[in-house]
Parts: C-alpha cells; structure tokens; sequence
C-alpha cells in the first residue's frame, strides 16, 4: 500500500469520526465544542448570535467530514483512482476544513502541545542518538526522572503540566486537534497529485526555495524577541506582574517561545543539510537520508495552520464590538502566521520539489 493511499484511509476515517460527531454535537448542542469562547472557529465571526455560530460550525463539520469520507471512497474503489478533479475537491476541503474551523484556537492548542511536549521529544531524540539499546532504554529512563523530578519538584511547573493532563481528555481540547490533522491529510492528498507539473510557479519557487524559507523562518522572531524581554527589566508584548500568577504565567510564556523558536528551526531544516540527511552524529540514524514525508506532512499541516490562524486574527481585528482592533492587529504583527503559513507551504513545496530534482 502506498503512503498516498495510507494517507486517503485515514483521510476517509476521519471523515467518518468528524461527521459523525458534528451530527451528535447538533442534536446535542451542549456537548458541542464549538459553543461560545474566547476564540471561537473562525466561522462564527459570521454570526451574531452564539448559537447559530456554533450550530453553522457544527454544519460545516458535517458537511466536510462527509465530503472527505465521499472523496476518499471514490479514491479507494473507484475505478480511476485519485483524479485531477478529486485532486482539487480535496485541497479545497483541507482549506475550508482549515479557514471556517481551527483559526486561533487550533493555533493556540497545537502550541500548547507542542511547548509542553518538547522535554518528552528531546528525550526520545537523546535515546535515538545511542547507538545501543542499553544505552538508549538508560537514557530515557534518565531523561524521564529529570523531567519528572523537575515538574513534581517545581509548584509551577507542576501546576502548568497538571492543567495540561486535564486539557487532553477535554473534548474542546481534543477536537482542534482533529481539524489540524484532518485538513493537513486532505491538503497533503491533493497536494501530492498536483505538484508533479509544477509549471512557472513551481520553478519560481524551486530557484528562490533559500530566500523563501528564511523570510517564513524570521517570522518566529517577534513572538521569541518579546518572550526573551521578559528576563530582562524591559518587558515586551505583555508583563507578566500584570497577572494574578506571574509565576506561571512568566514560565508558561517562555515555554511558548521555546516552541515558536522550534518552529523557526525546523522551518529552516526545509534547506540545511539536516533537513536532507540525517547527521552522521545521530546514532544508527545518521547519514540516512530523512524521508520526504517526514518533513512535508508535519510542515504542510503547519503551514494550513498558520495561514487559517492569521486571517481568523485579521477577522478579529476588525470586529468594532470588541474594541480591541488595535491590540488584535499588535497581535497580528508579534504573531505573523498570515505571512508565515503561506511561506511555509511555498517553502514545502520548494522542498519537495528539490527532493524529487535529486532522485531524477
């Protein structure tokens, strides 16, 4: 089975679940996470009302679980296969899955995971490293009772990691999730067929693939620059002795640069030689090439992201009821994923592209 048609299986799954569970968020509307909150799916900014917003996004669920799961039969039993056509049908689902559903608060819960789960990652990358099994088991057993050692040790820490346990198992949690990873398949299913003519775009991109990759890269450095302030005197983009717990607050958003940091490291591995080979350094692992799905899958899924949560944070600026226009466009300007995203998906393709250029 190819990683393609793998991809279209989990596609049609999830299809299946979103549909599915959007028909029981309409019928029960108090099971819904899509019920009225600090940031709403980006659909609701349509509505006035709460309630039709969070029954329009139940809707648009429903409608594209069942797309997705139509989509991804016709692929698999049909007797063309993936088409142009379906090819395009499933781009345009990952969109609208990712334009009218996730916005900010998908943003917000991706970075959360992502902050509080780069301890567990750098341990695995430590064991990786070992060129034994021995060494690799005593590592991350090491690696693990520092860690635990720390958030049980720390009231702060331990109290951050706790809140974050409790958000795993919360549907209003959960369900972002899904979204992302949902609207990245379908993007990446459609995608896949559609770059192989690259045509004047795709060489654009392909020659200036560097310079597009560090320009979407630098766009992690407001957020970081202004996390960083905060260890000094002069306090950027927020002070965290404004809050009713400085302490957490001041860890929780150094956690958060750390990730948007990570973020811009990784974004640039799309045109350093570690993006392309793993280094020789790097246990049983180095010197082997890294497989082009590795890097295109998490990095396109980011980028639909990115560029849903930039123009839900647009669509909030300009909500006169908020009074807020100028600290949401601020917001916009520290957090600039309405240019990140859509350079991040054209730095992907630029990569993927140079991949394929090496195997010919």
């Amino acid at each position: 089975m190819t990683r393609v048609r793998m991809l279209i299986w989990l596609g049609t799954a999830l299809g299946v679940v979103m549909l599915s569970a959007s028909l029981v968020w309409l019928v029960a509307p108090e099971l819904s996470p899509y019920a009225a909150r600090p940031n709403p799916a980006p659909i609701h900014h349509l509505f006035k009302s709460a309630a039709l917003g969070q029954m329009a996004a139940s809707v648009l669920q429903a409608c594209i679980g069942a797309a997705g799961s139509a989509v991804g039969l016709a692929a698999l039993f049909g007797r063309r296969g993936m088409t142009p056509i379906l090819s395009g049908i499933a781009v345009t689902i990952g969109m609208v899955c990712a334009v009218g559903l996730t916005g900010l608060r998908s943003l917000a819960v991706a970075g959360y995971t992502l902050a509080y789960s780069l301890p567990l990652v750098i341990i695995v990358l430590l064991a990786l490293m070992m060129r034994t099994l021995a060494k690799r088991v005593l590592t991350a057993l090491v690696g693990l009772a520092a860690v635990s050692f720390l958030v049980l040790g720390l009231t702060t820490l331990r109290s951050l990691y706790l809140d974050f346990a409790v958000d795993l198992v919360d549907v209003r949690f959960i369900t972002p999730l899904v979204l992302m990873l949902f609207a990245g398949i379908w993007f990446l299913i459609g995608a896949s067929f559609l770059y192989r003519t690259p045509g004047t775009i795709g060489r654009f991109v392909l020659r200036h693939r560097i310079a597009i990759t560090v320009v979407a890269a630098c766009c992690s450095l407001p957020y970081v620059c202004a996390r960083l302030s905060w260890l000094t005197p002069w306090p950027l983009f927020g002070d965290p002795r404004d809050f009713d717990d400085p302490a957490s607050t001041f860890v929780n958003g150094l956690i958060l640069g750390a990730a948007m940091l990570t973020g811009g490291i990784l974004t640039l591995g799309l045109v350093l030689p570690w993006g392309f080979r793993v280094p020789r350094w790097f246990g049983r692992f180095g010197g082997k090439p890294v497989p082009v799905s590795l890097a295109v899958i998490p990095a396109l899924t980011v980028s639909i992201l990115f560029t849903a949560a930039g123009l839900d944070s647009f669509l909030l600026a300009g909500e006169p009821s908020t009074g807020l226009a100028i600290a949401r466009l601020t917001t916009a300007l520290v957090f600039p994923f309405w240019l990140w995203g859509p350079l991040l998906a054209l730095a992907t393709w630029g990569y993927a592209l140079h991949r394929r250029t090496e195997k010919l």
